[in-house]
């Protein structure tokens, strides 16, 4: 990989990347990963002291051990371990008026878990769980180690299921439910925005007008009109009513 910015700024790396698959029977797959990753550094805003500046490339590394087992022909389960490292970048005093820098160093441990597929002939299910434990660490502000990275979630939750109406062939009801865990908006763990919970449903009706095939959509997204911020710059989108027609010709 290389990244380039005109004569001032080159960098080149070897990323090797490995995994190592295993079936020890039909159902069930195991892998181990490994993975490097050459990305670009910050390019800091102009709020700082160093505005405008490019901040080195960094190489990111991922490790992780994983499995998928097919419970049945059209389910399945899969879990993943990982750690990803990767370069901490901050301010060096907390603000938006400082000299954003590259110090430390980032380390995120968790599980994913998922399950997807059907679970009858007309019932589908998409579910994940990731646990995620990130803290700072070989920084030279001892201020800053152990804390957790600012807009890094711990807990994250999901579930969506969608219901095909034998009744009356075409129509699908759907909805699904999504949790994002807290998470702090600065790198000292001072200031911290709640968790939110969004939830969504919605309906799918596919026929025919002549012989071209026609889906209509309706969707309702945020149904409580929950109010929450999705991140440290945006509040989250408020109830959201959708409607759509999609003709293949």
């Amino acid at each position: 990989d290389t990244y380039s910015w005109g004569d001032s700024y080159k960098k080149s790396a070897l990323t090797p990347s490995l995994s190592l698959i295993y079936k020890p029977f039909e159902e069930l797959s195991t892998y181990v990963t490994y993975i490097e990753s050459l990305e670009q550094g910050t390019i800091v805003d102009n709020t700082y002291k160093n505005a405008g500046k490019i901040l080195d490339p960094i190489i990111s590394k991922q490790y992780e051990i994983g499995a998928k087992y097919n419970i049945t022909d059209n389910l399945a389960f899969n879990t993943a371990l990982y750690r990803i490292e990767k370069a901490n970048e901050h301010s060096d005093d907390g603000t938006d008026t400082g000299t954003y820098v590259q110090d430390g160093l980032q380390v995120h441990q968790g599980i994913e878990l998922m399950l997807t597929g059907k679970l009858t002939d007309n019932l589908s299910i998409r579910a994940g769980a990731t646990l995620l434990d990130a803290e700072v660490k070989k920084t030279s502000d001892d201020d800053l180690k152990g804390k957790r990275p600012d807009g890094v979630s711990e807990r994250m939750f999901s579930i969506f299921s969608e219901y095909s109406v034998p009744q009356l062939k075409g129509l699908s009801l759907n909805g699904g439910v999504h949790y994002n865990g807290d998470y702090y908006v600065e790198e000292y763990n001072t200031k911290r925005f709640s968790s939110y919970t969004i939830a969504d449903i919605g309906a799918r009706y596919e026929t025919k007008f002549d012989k071209y095939p026609t889906t209509f959509r309706v969707g309702v997204s945020n149904v409580t009109d929950k109010k929450y911020w999705q991140n440290q710059y945006s509040l989250g989108a408020p109830r959201t009513i959708s409607f759509s027609v999609q003709m293949k010709f």
